[in-house]
């Protein structure tokens, strides 16, 4: 369901390079070196120890107004590495985010902008954030435009219409360009009706590759439940689906049902769980969430088809999830580096997919323990996807399972010093070859605030890939010294 922008606010501070009322600009630089004995993440026999030097300047603005919310967050990350130049490389880092209501309460503005690194490839050496090789590293830029407009019809209904343009453009790499243009519209129920609820939707998204792919989703569905009190509601959904997108399966749409409960016995307990019939099958959906006065545990399986590029940047929003915080919050209290690591151990990063329309299944379960000093971790997680063409075309890396494991614990040790300790396992099975590769990691991190503007951390780093051809392993260690200064 499309939803308006968050309610805007005035500012609460000006920066010290503020250029003008409400805005707060921090310019920001920070050096490191890495001391580590495979650079280029080589099989065993061929590893070559380097000394890495970095430097990231980079700039944060923010602004936050009555009418409009603006957040920019740029870096760049020039790497030199004093023994294997080749491996010298400089990489953008950006994410930009722009609310405007125009109209108060009925006409907004979205725009969104970001530029990350990848792994290009699974089947080369994967390591966590700016270790991949050079040779095996791709970036990014994504962008959107959205406009949205909401119309209130008194107590008996809230219409919202929205269209959304989204273009990702590759670089250093030999994966399509590609972009999508999207109309969603959703009429739901008003305050008129107290107990029963319902909702009609509709959308249409077109999906252009420049290799010549294309895909077209279309659907139209009535939405009918009812709340039993606060605890309870069902709900039953209806509706046909209008797709045209390459997949071997006879039929790629049709009519839908899926019907719905939502349980929340306590105000600390929630379930819901879905379950339906659509042109490839059953659907089956479930969320379990449970908080108490230090812990949270979290239960979540979902399952459906999309596309390679709708899996862009979700990873940011599951992790934020599952840390129980906003995507904005995550990198305001984590180094991109850190981000890497979280992801990585949690089964979150890009898939590395060539372009291609799949049929995903995720398993995860999450449990986390804050005692006010330390916070304790455990992650599990079971992901499979498998190709809708199967024509052979990068089969090798589209099927894969994963299954792995992640424990992680910080620590406050001091008002100005905290204390990392990560560590996660991960199995991913190619579907259809007889590659199965192990993926071991292990952070332990110390972090000290020399002033409130200078930030030093010291890290030591592990990562091995063990796999069923010994060329295709890797071990790596790592010290990594890193010093913020913001200005």
């Amino acid at each position: 369901m499309a939803t308006e922008p968050a309610a805007l606010s005035e500012p609460t501070r000006v920066g010290y390079f503020g250029l003008a009322s409400g805005w707060e600009i921090t310019p920001r630089v920070t050096a490191s070196a890495e001391l580590t004995d495979n650079a280029t993440l080589a099989p065993r026999g061929q590893a070559s120890s380097d000394l890495i030097l970095s430097v990231r300047p980079g700039i944060s603005l923010r602004q936050q107004g009555p009418s409009m919310e603006t957040r920019v967050d740029y870096s760049l990350n020039a790497r030199r590495f004093v023994s294997t130049s080749r491996e010298d490389r400089t990489t953008h880092f950006l994410r930009a985010s722009n609310d405007w209501e125009i109209v108060p309460n009925t006409f907004f503005l979205q725009t969104r902008a970001s530029r990350t690194e990848d792994a290009a490839s699974l089947l080369g050496p994967v390591g966590i954030g700016s270790s991949t090789p050079r040779a095996n590293l791709q970036e990014s830029t994504r962008y959107s435009i959205s406009p949205l407009l909401r119309t209130r019809f008194g107590s008996f209904a809230n219409q919202q219409i929205r269209y959304t343009y989204d273009e990702i453009r590759y670089h250093r790499s030999q994966r399509p360009n590609n972009d999508s243009h999207r109309v969603e519209y959703t009429l739901d129920s008003g305050a008129a009706f107290n107990r029963p609820f319902w909702q009609l939707a509709a959308f249409y998204e077109q999906e252009n590759f420049e290799d010549g792919l294309e895909g077209e989703f279309g659907e139209v569905s009535a939405t009918l439940g009812y709340r039993f009190g606060r605890s309870l509601r069902l709900f039953g959904t209806a509706g046909r689906e209008f797709n045209d997108f390459a997949t071997t399966r006879e039929d790629d749409d049709g009519s839908f049902w899926e019907v719905g409960a939502g349980w929340a016995p306590t105000r600390v307990t929630s379930i819901d769980a879905r379950y339906g019939d659509r042109f490839f099958g059953k659907t089956r959906a479930l969320s379990v969430e449970h908080r108490s006065r230090r812990s949270t545990y979290r239960l979540s399986y979902n399952e459906g088809i999309g596309s390679t590029r709708q899996r862009r940047g979700a990873q940011f929003d599951a992790l934020a999830d599952e840390l129980g915080t906003t995507v904005d919050d995550l990198f305001d209290q984590f180094t991109l580096d850190e981000i890497a690591f979280l992801l990585a151990v949690s089964g979150l990063t890009e898939e590395a997919l060539v372009e291609d329309f799949f049929f995903s299944q995720s398993l995860r379960g999450a449990w986390r323990y804050n005692t006010g000093r330390s916070v304790f971790g455990v992650t599990a997680f079971r992901t499979q996807r498998e190709s809708e063409t199967r024509s052979g075309l990068g089969l090798f890396q589209d099927n894969n399972r994963r299954t792995g494991v992640n424990a992680s614990w910080d620590w406050q040790y001091g008002p100005l010093t905290t204390l990392d300790l990560s560590a996660g396992y991960t199995r991913t099975q190619f579907l259809g070859s007889d590659r199965e590769d192990d993926r071991w990691n292990l952070r332990i991190g110390f972090a000290q605030e020399l002033s409130p503007d200078l930030r030093f951390r010291l890290v030591y780093r592990h990562q091995r890939r063990d796999s069923d051809s010994a060329a295709n392993e890797f071990r790596e260690n790592s010290i990594i010294a890193t010093l913020t200064k913001e200005f």
